[in-house]
């Protein structure tokens, strides 16, 4: 079965997570499906997931069945997990507004969180983008954001 996505057949602990609105549901399901892609075709992916404090690969993270992919309406940033290691994440309507390319490197920056990547300052989450090659390295050495890729350099936590 795998990481399953909250359309309505989920009540999370967490306030603010709720089902993916169907309006959401096509970009969600296609950002699961390239995830599972990137982790069977793009050997840096799980590499890198395996290096995070939980030493869980993207493969084995996407075949847990007790993580759970909320919504969010009203977050002010892409997307969070619950805490580091948890089971909920919740990805924002501005991440849906912008683009399934978003929502994907949301989805795989909240795994990371997932896997154990700490929040805050850290940038562990956000170089996973870049290890499923949703990203420039161009953009990590020099700090300059490609608009044109969701890996931001800038972000954290």
């Amino acid at each position: 079965m795998g990481m399953q996505i909250n359309i309505g057949d989920h009540v999370s602990p967490q306030a603010g997570y709720a089902a993916i609105p169907n309006e959401y549901l096509g970009s969600m399901r296609w950002a699961r499906t390239k995830a599972r892609w990137i982790a069977s075709n793009i050997q840096s992916a799980n590499a890198f997931f395996r290096t995070l404090p939980d030493g869980r690969s993207l493969t084995d993270l996407l075949d847990d069945s007790s993580i759970w992919i909320n919504y969010h309406a009203t977050m002010p940033y892409y997307g969070e997990t619950n805490r580091v290691s948890g089971k909920e994440i919740a990805i924002s309507r501005m991440a849906f507004r912008i683009g399934r390319w978003t929502v994907l490197a949301t989805l795989v920056h909240e795994l990371a969180h997932a896997d154990g990547a700490p929040g805050g300052a850290d940038k562990q989450a956000e170089r996973a983008v870049l290890a499923c090659k949703l990203g420039k390295q161009s953009e990590l050495d020099t700090g300059i954001d490609d608009p044109y890729t969701p890996f931001n350099p800038n972000i954290s936590g």
